[in-house]
């Protein structure tokens, strides 16, 4: 069995002047591949995914219709800006298909979890519409064919800066996903506020501007914790964004490279506790380059159990107020404490 598998797509000409998904993101991973950063990383050479695999979760009014847009070349298609070019559409299914190898390895049992860092990002993208950045949901994508194969139950965890409302949107009804989303409130998509939950099932965390690495072991503590045990997943996605990190320019937050390592680790216990190990990170955001290497590198890091990773930032220099009341609330109301 691998101890964890990765995939690297960087996805070099899905590319627009000035925009800030962009390859210049991966500028410090370009290497990864060929030379992994931790030995017990297996980086694999995935396949696009197809047509019928992209259809369990978008519309095909929707798989049409980039396609097409991406054979006008290079143009913005929605206003976040979301943009394609005339590579787009290979980008996007090869983006896709790293997710599904290595969602199938570790559903498997052939690799115990695993990390597909890549672009572009897919957390925004609903069932009918591309978004924020994103063409496909690549997390959604690969959960929905974890349950027609190995798994009966998946939960996604969502730490981006920005709200998972794709994923929320395209898993709203279906009984057998369980959705958490920690995000900055107040910013793009503009939703995930403290109202909008969903029977214990679907569970949204805004959080204040400057909220630090405080928030990790809280939530782990009083949501995640008690929340895996009453869903009892098979597999555990995480959609991995690095855009709360304080050196990030999209958000404001005050996550630090030590944060996401000790948050990984703490996700690696949970796999442990109720996934049977089972955990895959998918890259969504972060937009600073040198902050998102090293930020993905601490959670490479966390899965393969060591210990040294590169920290060029230090400690947050926001300052920040208790969110444990707000924590506790979310937890309060999903009847977990």
């Amino acid at each position: 069995m691998n101890e964890c598998v990765c995939a690297l797509i960087p996805s070099t000409e899905h590319s627009m002047s000035g925009h800030p998904e962009s390859p210049d993101r991966f500028a410090h991973m370009a290497g990864w591949a060929a030379n992994p950063p931790y030995t017990g990383l297996t980086f694999i050479s995935p396949q696009p995914a197809t047509h019928e695999e992209i259809l369990r979760v978008h519309s095909p009014e929707m798989l049409l219709s980039l396609e097409i847009a991406c054979s006008l070349g290079l143009h913005k298609i929605e206003s976040a800006p979301t943009y394609v070019n005339s590579h787009s559409c290979e980008s996007m299914r090869l983006m896709a298909g790293a997710v599904l190898q290595l969602e199938r390895l570790i559903a498997s049992g052939h690799a115990k979890n695993g990390f597909a860092i890549g672009r572009p990002p897919g957390h925004h993208a609903g069932c009918a519409k591309p978004m924020g950045f994103c063409l496909l949901n690549n997390t959604a994508v690969a959960v929905a064919d974890a349950l027609v194969s190995e798994c009966k139950k998946v939960a996604v965890i969502d730490f981006d800066g920005h709200h998972a409302n794709g994923t929320q949107e395209i898993f709203l009804n279906e009984e057998r996903v369980g959705l958490f989303s920690m995000h900055q409130e107040g910013i793009y998509p503009n939703d995930g506020a403290m109202s909008d939950q969903v029977m214990s099932r679907i569970i949204n965390l805004p959080l204040p501007a400057g909220t630090g690495d405080e928030i990790f072991p809280l939530v782990t503590q009083f949501i995640l914790e008690s929340w895996l045990e009453k869903f009892q997943p098979d597999m555990i996605f995480v959609s991995a964004g690095f855009d709360g990190h304080f050196a990030d320019p999209i958000t404001g937050l005050g996550f630090t490279t030590a944060g996401y390592y000790n948050f990984a680790k703490q996700l690696k216990g949970l796999a442990q506790k109720f996934s049977k190990n089972k955990l895959l990170f998918v890259l969504e955001g972060g937009y600073d380059p040198l902050a998102l290497k090293e930020s993905v590198q601490a959670v490479l890091c966390a899965l393969v159990d060591q210990k040294m990773y590169p920290d060029s930032f230090g400690k947050n220099p926001f300052t920040q107020d208790s969110i444990a009341s707000r924590v506790k609330l979310i937890a309060y109301v999903h009847n977990l404490i």
